[in-house]
This record gives structure tokens, C-alpha cells and sequence, in this order.
């Protein structure tokens, strides 16, 4: 029997096995979300779903029941996002464990629902249970389309400017922080760490604006980390990547805690920013018409030729291979969260 130790190869797996057989399916595995087209409907919807795990994705003695409702519909609607959609409903099933206050579960319902990270996107329903051993999150979310305009993983070609909104490793510096017990320290910049890791903001007003432009090939959220996710939206395009170093918009100020802010921004995982190609002949267009009220966008690299390559270039002109150091679920080094 194989043992499951790869993410990755679990998704190829089943997308093999259960392929797209529905007229009204547009999409099925293997991107943020599925894409389907129902009846009548003017517009496509996206469908997604993600679960957090107790001692797993989170731990009640580093984030109060707020900030978790506020981080659980904020992964899932960083997913809509990335498709390009504007999140309309969600659903949620929460398995508690003997003891769990009434106030604590209200409170993390008070989080789901919280502007910042639901946006928009409405509870309609879901399932309470119990749990012998920790608390079960899980969400489906869904999000309706502008003009059936949808960017996915795929599309992507040789030629293209790879660009990424935000910062890149704050989340991972907020838990590092936390992992190291220097999270109850008072500072600007470690109450921004903190904060970046235990409510992540989707970026869905940039996503659909960016859907909307015309201007974007492909596009994800980056949940894992850039050097798990990039090869993801390679290898769905069908292109590999080249990735300079010196222009990644790192969490400089990580530093203060010796974290190294490349490492972080690398492979640090939970940004929920976006990642997207655009061709060379529109980088120019989107940057001068990108709105400034958004997260700002930069330009970090380029997608190639060669789907094997997927490479990173240092300051001084040296190239070599990005390593996938990214959270994988199934890989048994990952840290602690």
C-alpha cells in the first residue's frame, strides 16, 4: 500500500479519477475553486471549500475565537479571490469539544461573519457536532461571477510577467513569533506579524477587479507558500518560472527576530495574496491602471519555456532551482502551527 505524502500527487490522483462529465461543470479539481454554470444563470458560480484542524491549522492558546471565525471564512473566501469572483454565501460545520462555551462558539460565529473577512459573503447554513478530540472547522463558500470573466490556474505563457499583490512572509513571521513565545512582546512591527497570521484580509476587490481588466492570463492565492504554489500554477499552465530574488516585496522587518525576510517570503505560506501572469505587452497598461486604494502589486519574475524549470535568480546573476519548501499537509517536517 502507498503512503499518502503528497498533496500534490493526492489532487493529480483524483482529478484522474473523477474528470469533468457535467455540461454545467466548467471547472472541477484541481484549481481554487470549481466552476459551474447553473440552469439559466447569467453568470458562473465558484465553489470551494477548506478545513482547520486543531492542533493542526491553529491552537486555542495563541488566537481568541473572534480572530478564528475572522481566519477560517478568510481562507476560504481568499479562494473565490483568486477565480476573480465576488463571494456571495458560505456554509460552515463546527465540531466543538466537551466543554466549549456557548460564548465561544458565538463568538467565533461573530468572526465568520466579520466584514473584513467574509466580504460580503453571507452564512446560509451548515452542521454542529461534537468532537472527542479537537475542534473541527470546515467551510464551503461560494461566489458569483461579473460577466462570466473567471481567471484560473491555467493560461499562463512563456513571455509573461509574473506579479504578486502585497507582502510576502508577515504570516509566517507572526508565527514564527508565536512558535517562539515572543508573540506577547509589544511592538509595531510584531503586532503586524500577529496580526497578518491570525486574520488574514482576502483580497477579493483586487481579484475581481483584476478578473475585470482583461489584462491577467492566470491567477491563485498563495496559501502555502511561493515555492509550492508557483510550480502549482506552472504545471496547470504548462510553462516553468523564473523568479528574481531581489525584487520579492519581503517582510523586511522580521529581521528585529532573526527570521531571514527571502526564506519567509519563499516558503513561508498562509500570505493569501494573489499570484498572477500577465502578458509582457500589458504589464505596463495594468501597473498604470491598477486602482492604488488596492494592495500594491509587483513584478517578481517571468514564466519561460521549459516546465521543468522553476528557478530563482540571486542579486549577483546566479541562478539555481527553487526548492518546494512550502506547507504540504502530508509532509511529515512540517512545523508545529
Amino acid at each position: 500500500m502507498t503512503k499518502l505524502t503528497s498533496e500534490n500527487r493526492m489532487i493529480q490522483l483524483l482529478r484522474k479519477r473523477y474528470p469533468r462529465a457535467d455540461l454545467c461543470l466548467k471547472k472541477g479539481i484541481g484549481d481554487d475553486a470549481a466552476v459551474i454554470h447553473p440552469g439559466r444563470s447569467d453568470e458562473y458560480w465558484a465553489i470551494t471549500t477548506d478545513m482547520l484542524l486543531e492542533g493542526v491549522d491553529f491552537r486555542l492558546e495563541w488566537t481568541r475565537p473572534f480572530m478564528l471565525g475572522c481566519k477560517s471564512i478568510a481562507v476560504n473566501v481568499s479562494d473565490l479571490a483568486a477565480m476573480g469572483v465576488q463571494p456571495r454565501f458560505f456554509t460552515v460545520s463546527l465540531a466543538v469539544t466537551e466543554g466549549t462555551s456557548e460564548r465561544w462558539v458565538l463568538e467565533f460565529y461573530r468572526g465568520l461573519n466579520a466584514p473584513e473577512s467574509a466580504k460580503g459573503a453571507r452564512l446560509i447554513g451548515g452542521d454542529l457536532s461534537g468532537s472527542g478530540n479537537g475542534i473541527l472547522i470546515s467551510i464551503t463558500a461560494l461566489g458569483e461571477s461579473k460577466g462570466r470573466k473567471i481567471l484560473y490556474r491555467s493560461g499562463g505563457r512563456p513571455g509573461d510577467f509574473v506579479y504578486v499583490t502585497g507582502i510576502l512572509g508577515q504570516s509566517a513571521a507572526g508565527l514564527t513569533l508565536l512558535q517562539s513565545g515572543k508573540g506577547r512582546f509589544r511592538s509595531r512591527p510584531r503586532q503586524d506579524a500577529l496580526r497578518r497570521h491570525r486574520t488574514p484580509e482576502p483580497r477579493c476587490e483586487a481579484g475581481v477587479w483584476l478578473a475585470q481588466s482583461g489584462l491577467v492570463r492566470c491567477m491563485m492565492d498563495l496559501s502555502d507558500g511561493l515555492s509550492m504554489d508557483l510550480p502549482r500554477m506552472c504545471s496547470a499552465s504548462g510553462v516553468g518560472a523564473e523568479i528574481e530574488l531581489s525584487n520579492l516585496p519581503v517582510f523586511a522587518k522580521a529581521r528585529l527576530w532573526d527570521c531571514d525576510p527571502v526564506q519567509l517570503a519563499l516558503h513561508g505560506g498562509e500570505d493569501y495574496e494573489l499570484l498572477f501572469a500577465v502578458p509582457e505587452a500589458k504589464s505596463r497598461l495594468l501597473e498604470r491602471k491598477y486602482p492604488s486604494r488596492f494592495p500594491k502589486i509587483t513584478k517578481i519574475g517571468k514564466l519561460i519555456q521549459n516546465p521543468k524549470q522553476i528557478s530563482i535568480l540571486e542579486p549577483g546573476g546566479k541562478r539555481r532551482a527553487l526548492p518546494e519548501r512550502g506547507y504540504d499537509h502530508f509532509r511529515p517536517s512540517n512545523p508545529d502551527v
